[in-house]
């Protein structure tokens, strides 16, 4: 199976970063934005979405959504088996973690005539999903929030001209970081249910604080080796959370992608107020809607056990002092725990 060259190009903007690091919030601000429209993790698509029929964030399954009933029309006719097999299989080929050598040496022009070809398709693929996204839901600009920073150079790279030409998109990425230490402490603790698996209830994972410090720093390894041939902007969740219009504003001027006028109405100076999207995957936060007030979750800097903050703080030591943290923080007065209440509106927790 191939996918044919794409139409008009529309404007991609990816969140990479680990998990737990509030990509979700980021996603669903953005695609609030008029002329934005948020996707949630579509790396997930053809791997637990499609197969598992999850919920989309409109709270429909997958095969119920309306929105999606009509990407999957305007970009292949429909979704098929077939579709979201090859999908998955050009994604084993290509978007893999192990893959990303080959993709650095693809972005700097040097690449296999075969990988070249795979990556391609790949591309040509998610360019008729985006395509159709934006044609379904009117907007110019879609957000995805699959986080992977292979998957995001398989998507973003262009050897030559022809490449953009063909995907039928254009491509900036965000790399959005956490303190490893908060990352840490979120991966630890049993947090319930991913609720888009419906019945099935799934349990989301835990991961030791050691661990998650090695595959952070890693991960963060990586995302600086991708922005080397691609267009990236860091944000801190951090910044976002206490902060959210005045990031915000600043990332888009980053990008050059301002917002209309009044396209950031849905952000206070510690909330936001945010309606269904249609983004597929990520945090439970994926389903909260309405008027969510933002307190920085610094529960990790009083609950993380003393030695296992040593061993995170050694593991990510160099990323903690690049991008401005505390090596030694101390909790504030306001730190938060879980979210109260269930009304219009909450707190934010566990960030994806």
């Amino acid at each position: 199976m191939s996918f044919g060259s794409s139409t008009a190009p529309v404007h991609v903007v990816y969140v990479g970063g680990f998990g737990r690091s509030g990509s979700t919030l980021l996603e669903r601000i953005l695609g609030a934005i008029p002329g934005w429209a948020n996707v949630g993790e579509l790396v997930d698509l053809p791997r637990s979405v499609w197969p598992q029929d999850e919920l989309c964030g409109c709270g429909e399954r997958f095969s119920a959504c309306p929105l999606w009933l009509e990407v999957g029309e305007i970009a292949f006719g429909g979704w098929s088996e077939d579709t979201m097999n090859h999908l998955a299989d050009l994604r084993i080929g290509v978007a893999r973690q192990r893959h990303l050598p080959a993709l650095l040496a693809l972005a700097s022009g040097r690449a296999r005539a075969s990988h070249l070809a795979q990556v391609r398709d790949y591309q040509q693929a998610y360019g008729r999903i985006y395509q159709a996204v934006a044609q379904a839901s009117g907007a110019s600009v879609v957000v995805d929030a699959s986080k992977g920073p292979a998957h995001g150079l398989a998507l973003a790279a262009a050897p030559d001209p022809s490449f953009v030409t063909d995907r039928g998109y254009g491509m900036s990425m965000v790399n959005l970081v956490r303190d490893p230490r908060g990352v840490a402490y979120s991966w630890s603790r049993r947090t319930g249910s991913r609720p888009q698996a419906g019945a099935t209830n799934t349990e989301m994972w835990t991961i030791s604080p050691t661990r998650s410090a090695a595959q952070w720093a890693a991960l963060q390894t990586e995302m600086q080796l991708v922005a080397r041939p691609i267009e990236s902007h860091r944000v801190r969740y951090e910044d976002l959370v206490a902060h959210p219009r005045a990031t915000v504003r600043g990332l888009l001027e980053r990008l050059g992608l301002a917002a209309v006028d009044g396209g950031l109405d849905h952000l206070e100076e510690h909330a936001v107020t945010l309606t269904s999207s249609h983004g597929l995957s990520g945090n439970p936060s994926r389903f909260r809607n309405g008027r969510i007030d933002l307190e920085l979750d610094e529960q990790w800097a009083r609950d993380l056990p003393a030695g296992e903050r040593r061993t995170v703080t050694a593991l990510t030591l160099p990323w903690l002092t690049a991008y401005g943290y505390d090596v030694r923080p101390r909790p504030s007065a306001s730190t938060s725990g879980n979210p109260q209440g269930s009304g219009a509106a909450q707190r934010t927790e566990h960030p994806s």
